[in-house]
């Protein structure tokens, strides 16, 4: 049986708070702060397989009194946050939005989030940034592990008991190896699957059945306590958003958090001391209800306030650890404590009766704010246009490869065939190239060819998942220096850091083609442009839009304006076409908006802006 341990308690508190830093405005000090929930899966895997174990062990498991304890700890909480999030979505957004909000709930009702939000988030899918529940994917991977694990480990106890601990390193090894097979070609899949997690919770299974022998000398532990906070930080420091994650890369943090749990078993290190003192303590009890509140406070919050300062981003740490504090003190605790009168049946078929009647609860509330708000049907038309699907128009899982593509799938004969009477033109990049092709087709006159990788900047020694690496080192490797092509059109979701690689990019094309020419980054908005409109139309304020224009794209655009031409690429002002005179256009000829997310154009809207460019561009005919 597992005993209780100060020191996991402020290992809790250490996963949840980089978690909640790394979505909620300090991720540029915790670029990889993700690794809390790592953290948390390891943590989790080791506490509750510890009293499985240990009840099997004692000859009095139970499933019911397992899951009664999951009804207590997971439900009550969580219930809160669902009836919370679609009063506040009936409150700030519009019907529509409340519709998804309410389809995003039951699929974690269900605790099949981690599916459906697999199977219905692609790329261009930027509803999914504004999802207030897209951080419960993790509780149902792990409500999905449990559903199996504990009558799996009390079958194999009985029943094959010394095959026990080689079958959880088998099946440890075979999903770590999944993972790092699956997240070089899907990388969302090994995120999301439980089956691609599973190998994380069984570190913490190996720890709590003992596989791993106790230190014999304290120095050792004391070592390895530090070898774990040393993992920890530098997966946090050193991973980001481009990583190729998880798999081997979320290896150390998970690693590292198996050191100090282990470090601990024996007796308090230094380290463990430390994370056992009062205050660590204290946000570690909370921090189930800090990973529950924190995003939808941050996601719904932001339609109040946008937080735009670390001063800001500061004060919403402390009103979320206030607001966790209150649920674990109302919510949780008072549904922790177990009456023994009450059988465990009971208490799981009342849980599952509440989840029920909050899922009704969910279904209903598109129908009652459709009915109170009565919004003009131009406005939600407007609001709609977020679900705009981009795929047909960009030719994605076959020119475009997008999350659940892989390279094999990149048609080369037909997305790169050339033409012999007429100028062979390659848009080479990520979804912002693509969002441009539509446009390009339309010039008389051009072949367009068409290598796109979501995520992908078309840049020297490039980095991400194997779609984007193996697809741009064909084009500039083997395809470009073998074939003549007459422009190689650059355009990408730049940042700053990108221009050593560009630049090396621009030199190395220069040998084999007549004309680079870089398209610079768009006007993008801080949330999708539709549903600004939406609003700006609803309260009659064209001013709005301005408020959430992103103006470090506009400081972007004028660094590249200046250096790109120095190295004897074209440099095409994507900004300054969309945004003359800096009034940026919202709308194309359709009366739709131009911008179908934060940035991406509709196939219209790149018409719209291939158009204006057109003077620009070294191989469009006047």
């Amino acid at each position: 049986m597992i005993r209780y341990r100060d020191d996991i308690d402020g290992l809790r508190a250490v996963a949840a708070l980089l978690v909640v830093a790394f979505h909620c405005g300090f991720a540029k000090f915790v670029p990889g702060g993700f690794v809390g929930v790592d953290i948390f899966l390891v943590i989790s895997g080791y506490l509750i397989t510890g009293i499985v174990h240990g009840e099997v062990q004692a000859g009095r498991f139970s499933l019911w009194h397992f899951y009664e304890r999951r009804v207590r700890r997971i439900f009550p909480a969580l219930i809160a946050v669902y009836v919370a999030v679609l009063l506040a979505s009936f409150a700030l957004l519009f019907p529509s939005e409340t519709a998804q909000q309410a389809k995003n709930a039951t699929a974690s009702i269900l605790f099949v989030s981690n599916v459906y939000f697999y199977l219905g988030t692609d790329y261009f899918d930027s509803a999914s940034r504004f999802n207030a529940l897209l951080h419960t994917w993790s509780i149902s991977v792990e409500e999905q592990y449990y559903l199996f694990f504990p009558p799996l480990l009390a079958l194999a106890y009985r029943r094959f008991r010394a095959g026990l601990k080689p079958l959880v390193a088998v099946v440890l090894v075979a999903s770590l190896a999944l993972a790092q097979g699956r997240v070089a070609d899907d990388a969302s899949a090994a995120f999301y699957l439980v089956q691609y997690r599973a190998w994380e919770l069984m570190i913490g299974a190996v720890l709590a059945l003992g596989m791993v022998p106790a230190a014999r000398h304290r120095g050792v532990a004391e070592l390895v306590a530090v070898i774990g906070v040393a993992l920890i930080v530098g997966s946090t420091l050193l991973l980001t958003r481009d990583s190729v994650f998880p798999g081997l890369a979320a290896a150390p943090a998970c690693i590292g958090a198996a050191c100090l749990i282990w470090s601990g078993i024996a007796g308090p290190t230094l380290v463990g001391r430390i994370l056992g003192l009062k205050p660590a303590r204290f946000v570690g009890r909370i921090s189930y209800s800090l990973y529950l509140w924190h995003w939808p406070l941050w996601v719904l919050g932001g339609q109040v306030r946008e937080i735009k300062s670390l001063a800001g981003s500061a004060a919403f740490l402390l009103l979320s650890l206030l607001v966790a504090a209150i649920s674990w003190r109302w919510i949780e605790q008072p549904f922790r404590r177990r009456d023994s009168a009450v059988p465990p049946r009971r208490v799981v078929l009342i849980g599952v009766a509440a989840m029920l009647a909050t899922l009704a609860f969910v279904v209903a509330m598109p129908f009652a704010a459709r009915a109170y708000w009565q919004v003009p049907a131009a406005v939600e038309r407007v609001a709609q246009f977020v679900r705009y699907r981009a795929a047909p128009n960009s030719r994605a899982g076959q020119c475009f490869l997008t999350t659940h593509d892989r390279f094999a799938t990149f048609d080369r004969d037909h997305c790169l065939r050339l033409s012999r009477d007429r100028p062979n033109v390659l848009l080479l990049g990520d979804s912002h190239a693509a969002h441009f092709y539509r446009g390009l087709t339309a010039l008389p006159g051009i072949n367009v060819l068409q290598a796109n990788a979501s995520g992908c900047r078309p840049v020297a020694d490039p980095v991400g998942e194997a779609r984007c690496t193996q697809l741009m080192r064909y084009v500039t490797d083997d395809f470009l220096p073998k074939h003549h092509v007459d422009t190689v059109i650059l355009s990408a979701l730049w940042r700053e850091d990108d221009w050593p690689a560009l630049q090396r990019q621009i030199a190395l094309l220069r040998q084999y083609v007549d004309q680079v020419v870089v398209f610079g980054p768009i006007a993008e908005y801080n949330r999708p442009l539709p549903r600004i409109l939406a609003e700006a139309l609803y309260r009659h304020d064209p001013a709005i839009v301005d408020r959430h224009r992103v103006t470090a794209r506009q400081r972007l655009d004028a660094m590249l304006a200046a250096r790109v031409p120095a190295t004897g690429a074209r440099y095409v002002s994507t900004y300054r076409a969309l945004c003359p005179a800096d009034r940026c256009t919202l709308w194309t000829d359709d009366g739709n908006p131009i911008q179908f997310d934060y940035g991406h154009l509709t196939a219209r809207g790149s018409r719209l802006m291939i158009e204006r460019m057109r003077p620009q561009l070294p191989f469009a005919t006047r």
